[in-house]
This record gives C-alpha cells, sequence and structure tokens, in this order.
C-alpha cells in the first residue's frame, strides 16, 4: 500500500516537472572551442537521462565481466554436485543390495564429481569390499586413515577387515584409537569388551564392561551374570598364579553376583576349604546346595576333605549336604553315588529309583545294571536295565546355546562356534530311535560288559 502511495508520488512530481518545465522553458547556450550550441532546457535534460541510462547499462555490464564466469563455474559445480550425490545416494543402495558391479560403477561416479569427499572414500572401500578386493579396500581404508575427518570411519572398515582375517590384535589396536578419538562411543566399547573377551583379558573385560554398564543397567541380570563369569575367570588365573586369597576373593565375587553359577559355587567351595575356617566352609556349602545342586558342586564338597573313605563321604552327605535340599534329583544321585561306592547297596538302590522317577536317565537304568551285577550277579537283570537304557532320556549335559555343542564340564567359551557363556546345563533331544539302532546300542553295551 505505502509502495503505491510513493509511485503515485513520484509520477505526479514528474507530471509537475514536465509541466513547469513546458511553461518555463528556458535555453542553454554552450560555447566550447570555435562552435556554439544553443537548446533548450528540456533537450538537456533528456540527454542527461540518456547519458545516465548508458552509464548505468555500462557498469552493469562490467559487473557481469567480473563475476559472470564464477557463476556460471557454480552452476556447473552444483551439477556436478547433484550427480555425485546421486551416484552416492545408487551407490549404497547397490552395496545393500549386494549388487557388487553397479556399487563398484556408482563409486567411479561418485569419486568423479565429489573427489576428496568422506562418503566417496566410505563407498569406494566398501564397493571394494563387496568385490572382494582387499588390497583397493585396505587402500581406501587408510586413504580414510589420513584425513582427521575420516579417520574414525576408516577406523571402523579396518576393524571389520581385521575380524574377516581372523586378526584380533590388530582389530583390538584399531578400536583402541578409535576410543582415543571418540572416547565412550556405544559401538567402540562393545568391540573392546568383546575383543576382550575373545582374547581372554579378562581384566580389560571387567573394567569394559564397568564402563558399558552405568546407573540401572549395571543391576540388570544379564550385566551380572556376564561379571560373575568374568570374575570366575579371573579367579582361575589368579589360581594358577599362586595367589589364591586373590582367586578366592574373585570367585566369592562371582559366587555372589550369581548363585545358580556352578563353576563358580564349585570354586568357592574349593578355596574356602583351604583358605577359611570350617564353619564358614559349611555355610557356604549349605547355601550352595540349596541353589545350586549340580554333580560338580558334589564334587568339590566331597574334595574338601582330602582321603576321605567312601562310608565317610556317604555319612557326611547324607548328615551335612542333603537336608540343604532334600528332594532334588542331584541330591538323590549325590547320595547313590557315595552310597555304591561304599558298597551300600539298599540306600544306593533306593536314592536311584528316587533320583529316576517315572522317568529315570540313562545314567540311572545303567548304575541300576550295574548294581544288579555287582550286589546280586543277577546278569538278567542287569541286561534288562541295559535295554531299557538305550530308548531312555538322555542325561543332562552343558549344551550350547548358540550351536548345540554338548560337553561334560562347563566352557567359557564354546569349543565350536567361541560363544562367550553359552553353556546352560539341560538335557538335549535325542530325537527318534528306530528298532534297529535300538538293538545295536543293546549288542555294544552287553559287549562292552562281558
Amino acid at each position: 500500500m505505502m509502495r503505491a502511495v510513493f509511485v503515485f508520488i513520484f509520477i505526479a512530481l514528474l507530471a509537475f516537472g514536465a509541466v513547469w518545465l513546458s511553461d518555463y522553458p528556458g535555453d542553454v547556450r554552450l560555447t566550447w572551442g570555435g562552435y556554439q550550441v544553443e537548446t533548450s532546457i528540456i533537450v538537456v535534460a533528456a540527454l542527461a537521462l540518456v547519458f545516465a541510462v548508458i552509464v548505468a547499462l555500462i557498469y552493469r555490464f562490467w559487473v557481469w565481466l567480473k563475476h559472470g564466469p564464477g557463476r556460471i563455474g557454480e552452476v556447473f559445480s552444483a551439477r556436478r554436485r547433484e550427480k555425485g550425490l546421486e551416484a552416492l545416494s545408487s551407490g549404497m543402495v547397490a552395496i545393500a543390495a549386494g549388487d557388487a558391479g553397479e556399487a563398484r560403477r556408482q563409486a567411479v561416479e561418485a569419486e568423479k564429481n565429489l573427489s576428496g569427499e568422506p562418503m566417496t572414500l566410505l563407498l569406494a572401500a566398501q564397493a571394494a569390499e563387496l568385490n572382494e578386493d582387499d588390497r583397493a579396500a585396505r587402500v581406501y581404508y587408510d586413504r580414510m586413515l589420513a584425513r582427521a575427518d575420516t579417520e574414525f570411519l576408516g577406523l571402523r572398515g579396518l576393524i571389520s577387515r581385521a575380524h574377516k582375517e581372523g586378526d584380533l590384535i590388530k582389530a583390538r589396536k584399531y578400536a583402541e584409537r578409535a576410543e582415543e578419538l571418540r572416547p565412550g562411543t556405544a559401538w567402540v566399547l562393545k568391540e573392546l569388551y568383546e575383543l576382550a573377551l575373545k582374547l581372554r583379558d579378562w581384566e580389560a573385560a571387567d573394567r569394559i564392561l564397568a564402563r558399558m554398564s552405568k546407573g540401572k543397567a549395571a543391576k540388570g541380570e544379564a550385566v551380572k551374570r556376564a561379571k560373575a563369569v568374568i570374575s570366575y575367570e579371573r579367579a582361575l588365573e589368579c589360581r594358577e598364579a599362586g595367589k589364591r586369597e586373590e582367586a578366592l576373593a574373585f570367585a566369592t565375587t562371582a559366587h555372589e553376583l550369581d548363585p545358580t553359577f556352578v563353576p563358580a559355587a564349585a570354586l568357592d567351595v574349593a578355596l574356602t576349604a583351604s583358605l577359611s575356617s570350617a564353619r564358614k566352609l559349611q555355610k557356604l556349602i549349605d547355601e550352595s546346595w540349596k541353589r545350586a545342586p549340580h554333580r560338580d558342586l558334589a564334587e568339590a564338597i566331597r574334595k574338601t576333605v582330602p582321603g576321605e573313605q567312601p562310608p565317610d563321604w556317604f555319612r557326611r552327605a547324607s548328615q551335612t549336604v542333603a537336608p540343604n535340599n532334600p528332594d532334588h534329583v542331584e541330591t538323590h544321585m549325590m547320595l547313590a553315588k557315595a552310597a555304591f561306592e561304599s558298597r551300600d547297596w539298599g540306600p544306593a538302590r533306593e536314592h536311584l529309583m528316587k533320583a529316576g522317577g517315572d522317568n529315570p536317565s540313562t545314567s540311572i537304568l545303567r548304575m541300576l545294571a550295574a548294581l544288579e551285577e555287582k550286589a546280586n550277579a543277577d546278569a538278567i537283570a542287569a541286561r534288562e536295565w541295559i535295554i531299557k537304557s538305550a530308548t531312555a532320556p538322555q542325561d543332562p549335559l552343558w549344551i550350547c546355546n548358540a550351536c548345540g555343542r554338548q560337553e561334560e564340564t562347563w566352557n567359557v567359551h564354546c569349543p565350536a562356534c567361541d560363544s562367550f557363556d553359552s553353556f546352560t546345563w539341560r538335557t538335549a533331544d535325542r530325537g527318534a530311535h528306530s528298532t534297529d539302532e535300538v538293538e545295536a546300542e543293546i549288542v555294544q553295551e552287553i559287549a562292552a560288559g562281558s
């Protein structure tokens, strides 16, 4: 609105000026050298206006000559950048789709239009990885390491390459450098933690786990379990190094963090027996058997009294261990084995029958067969137990949750797939048995016993 008002006022002033000049035309006389020019003021004003327009046009042309090429260059540069960004996008899609040839073509196009950009180096390195061109991938990653703005990205790629090559030491070195560049980055801490576990560096794993788990996360069951396993492994290291008191401290920590962790309970009992009072040992045995009855723990408790004879162990197990969890299968198995070794056939049979219940396992049936042989010299009854054992449920074992590997003893890493803390004590599925397989097992068992 105001602009229209100003325009109207400007036009009115021009009209007023034109009218005034027409009423008072005046004249101008110019003498220059031997020439004399006479004209009106209106003509002079018109000539001045034309001159001003010409000067303005010349000035604009000069400005264009000065800045035009740069602007034209900016147009072309923007176009190249747009094409480079399109190539980057298409290259990433090709990598996600696993199209190695297309990824390489787009990487070349991106490098041509966006030379030196951080993402072009990453795309080129990923395309080289997809094409299994190890040399080119390493060249691109090294170029990324040489730049401050891409070093962190390059380190991540080199960590991945080190894993593929199986060089955990090199992967750890790169991860430590990444931690220096950006301390506390979640994926870097996770990488350092997993590498410490794989390299069996339990002290470093413990330290990194403490950094990863803070606040409520530190009280989670998964974190407590990991800390328990790491403390247990540190206890084993200290025991092997002759540092028994430190070993006991770590074993106690592991047991307290996870009372159901059988290896930690067994180690805690074994170390407490040699370093603490009998009263403290008995209290530990009572609490451990309540929470984690297991054959490995029973064996650790048995060894707390060196040189103990089978009848004495059977008496001690019945009086001081079994009352803490009297109805558990492992309690009956512990007492059955102790009675069997003591040649006390009656209690041995009684506890085997209680342990087996309505569906006894293979080991229980074979112990019953051995008992018939030794107690009654009854080969026919022993044969019947062996026949039943061929199709009986399998005994529980330490089974890897990742690959299904079965072990008699617990391992911190699976020997087959190297998974950390993947073993659980459970019964494997034996699957269906054919009649021929059952008969073959029976024949082998009888042949072995004859």
